[in-house]
């Protein structure tokens, strides 16, 4: 399947200090459309956006975050698919991708994470 990208939904950022980097970007242009604290998975996050490109910010509230001992800088690009769960056995049944962990609920959407097999740093997320 080659057709399968809708657009780029967004580029997730992991930072150390959400209302800096928040504001900063804000005087830039960007404009942010939520703050959310989710205590479930120890974060901070905040969106903001620019035409279509959403830049989702997160910072670690505790240690029990999934992004507690990751570096700061760019976490993920969030890729918005056609058909989620045609995707997800694609990548499942090829050796090109590494799934990582089960298709689930995401803050927005259903969601799963990947990367791509030789390039093990870089994560991708798939959202519907």
């Amino acid at each position: 399947m080659t057709d399968w990208l809708k657009s780029i939904s967004h580029i997730a950022i992991k930072v150390t200090d959400l209302a800096l980097v928040s504001l900063a970007l804000e005087d830039l242009g960007l404009v942010c459309q939520k703050v959310e604290k989710r205590d479930e998975v120890g974060m901070q996050i905040a969106w903001l956006k620019q035409t279509e490109t959403t830049v989702e910010l997160m910072e670690a509230t505790d240690s029990s975050s999934p992004i507690f001992n990751d570096p700061p800088g760019i976490h993920h690009l969030g890729l918005k698919v056609k058909n989620l769960d045609e995707i997800y056995q694609m990548m499942k049944n090829s050796d090109r991708y590494t799934i990582e962990g089960e298709i689930q609920q995401g803050i927005h959407s259903r969601i799963f994470f990947f990367r791509i097999t030789g390039q093990q740093e870089i994560l991708f997320e798939c959202t519907e």
